[in-house]
């Protein structure tokens, strides 16, 4: 995969994720020759990490470096077939797991009045639940947001680098003015942000200061305003907000194929 992230294919995160999922299945797989696997094998994998307790997304994310690792493979005429080609994701199972949920508009209003505006770090979570509610971004676009990635010209806008891109090469207008006097006030503080390379959202404290917050401490910060605004709901996930704002448009006539 290492060639094609230096060809421009594949972001070199989406070829680490899968990669370790290639090698977790091979080391699952002992001395047994790749050559003679087929897709019952890749489903008897995938049944032991269902029963050692893994989620479905973990086990699917797993299952596309297998894939990556069998397409790789057959391209290159290392394999005959490519036996992960016949082998389906895992969904949960009627009656088990949580589904994703969207946020009310009243529990949206909740949560995004938590953060308070008169310290730093108040300020920068309420400029990253703002951020995530009012755009439909995902956790990992947010994340992946630099200082430099924001631009002003008539009207603020963020470039973004989509899920597998390389680049920010997208945009995202920020049009909603609370959302931009939220994101204005954190940058007044920011404590790097002179520095367009700086992570748009960093850690504040003494071992953090500048550093890029991880997908792990954003999902934390939103579910502490999750449960202090009172939205307790395990279907609703930091990706809820996301869920909210396409809610939102479809109700006012976008279609869904659009968002």
């Amino acid at each position: 995969m290492a060639e094609r992230v230096a060809a421009g294919e594949m972001a070199a995160t989406t070829a680490t994720t899968y990669a370790r999922g290639a090698a977790r299945f091979l080391s699952w797989l002992g001395d047994q020759p790749t050559q003679a696997v087929g897709p019952a094998a890749i489903r008897a994998w995938k049944a032991d990490l269902l029963a050692d307790g893994r989620k479905p997304g973990t086990v699917n994310t797993f299952l596309a470096g297998v894939r990556a690792f069998f397409s790789w493979a057959t391209a290159e005429r290392r394999l005959a077939y490519n036996p992960a080609a016949a082998v389906k994701g895992s969904g949960n199972r009627k009656g088990t797991g949580h589904k994703r949920e969207a946020l009310a508009d009243l529990e949206v209003l909740r949560v995004l009045a938590q953060p308070t505006a008169t310290t730093p770090q108040g300020k920068r979570d309420r400029a990253l639940l703002y951020l995530l509610a009012y755009t439909g971004l995902r956790t990992c676009e947010v994340q992946r947001a630099t200082v430099g990635d924001l631009h002003a010209n008539g009207r603020l806008c963020l470039s973004v680098q989509g899920k597998g891109h390389l680049d920010a090469d997208d945009k995202v207008y920020l049009v909603n003015g609370d959302l931009t006097d939220a994101v204005y006030a954190w940058l007044a503080v920011h404590p790097r942000g002179s520095v367009p390379a700086a992570p748009l959202f960093c850690g504040l404290g003494n071992r953090n200061t500048g550093l890029a917050l991880d997908l792990r401490t954003i999902r934390r910060i939103v579910k502490a305003y999750y449960v202090a605004a009172g939205v307790r709901d395990v279907r609703k996930t930091t990706h809820s907000l996301r869920h909210s704002m396409v809610s939102n448009l479809i109700r006012h006539g976008a279609a869904p194929t659009a968002i």
